[in-house]
């Protein structure tokens, strides 16, 4: 009996340190395949194009409902929303400019910050099915609408100061740098929450991506219109193309050198060391 029990002890001992051993080794292994899954990785051609459309679909959605508010906006209070210039009587003589509805700078921001909502709502829907790069959609959404809220308020005073400075028809300036804004800020809400070690390599995309926005906007300058209804499919699609495209770059440096340089947690020079130093 006595025998037995030691024997029972010792086996029970062993596997106890089986499972302890297993836990650990599946532990281990867990760290090691997520620690992978956030290495950097290249894109191929067609993935980066088809964040170039994922963007461009998203921001053609939100030039829909820009598009969709402003026609029902004419239809409701008339063409006198917008200011016009004066209009030649049948004598030649001009009846002067008629100055803006007084809901015109309203309807602006409002069709800006719906368009924008639109478009970015859309962009995190689709780039969260397109990428599995991209997850929590649920948050983002959240950070996405209570993130373009606020800044319509902030927004607000440059409405209104743009609007005194050169009149009410130059709001549109404020609701391109509103838009601008805007895009920046979902945008970087979708990386933020998704892949904070490599925010650097974000910032890069980001600078490509207006970049390449600044150029398409300078050639397109001489049509105002087309100008106003491509500038947020322009700013969406070519800042998600600006970002594989660096994303890919970086990750074919990454694969061919094994450097690592845009870690946030890469340290150089005399700081190498300090964070692990710090944290004991």
């Amino acid at each position: 009996m006595l025998r037995s029990k030691n024997g029972d002890n010792v086996s029970a001992k062993n596997d106890a340190k089986i499972l302890s051993f297993s836990q650990r080794f599946g532990t281990i292994s867990r760290i090691s395949f997520a620690e992978n899954m956030d290495k950097p990785k290249s894109l191929t051609l067609s993935q980066i194009f088809l964040h170039l459309f994922t963007g461009l679909g998203s921001g053609l959605v939100g030039s829909i409902v820009l598009g969709i508010l402003l026609l029902l906006s004419w239809g409701i209070i008339g063409s006198t929303i917008a200011p016009s210039t004066g209009v030649p009587e049948d004598l030649g003589l001009s009846t002067g400019a008629e100055p803006a509805h007084p809901l015109f700078l309203f309807f602006v921001m409002l069709g800006v910050f719906l368009s924008v909502l639109a478009a970015s709502i859309t962009h995190v829907l689709l780039m969260t099915v397109v990428d599995d790069h991209f997850q929590h959609r649920a948050t983002i959404l959240n950070h996405a609408f209570f993130g373009n809220l606020v800044l319509l308020l902030f927004f607000v005073p440059v409405y209104l100061a743009v609007a005194a400075r050169w009149g009410s028809d130059s709001a549109g300036m404020a609701g391109l740098f509103h838009a601008v804004i805007a895009a920046l800020f979902s945008f970087s809400i979708l990386e933020i929450l998704n892949n904070r070690k490599y925010l650097l390599v974000n910032l890069y995309g980001v600078i490509l991506g207006l970049v390449l926005f600044s150029i398409a906007a300078i050639l397109l300058s001489r049509n105002t219109a087309l100008l106003a209804f491509l500038s947020l499919p322009l700013l969406i699609g070519l800042l998600s193309a600006g970002n594989a495209i660096v994303r890919s770059v970086y990750g074919w440096m990454y694969q061919t050198y094994g450097t690592d340089l845009l870690n946030s947690d890469a340290r150089f020079g005399e700081d190498y060391g300090t964070s692990e130093a710090s944290e004991e």
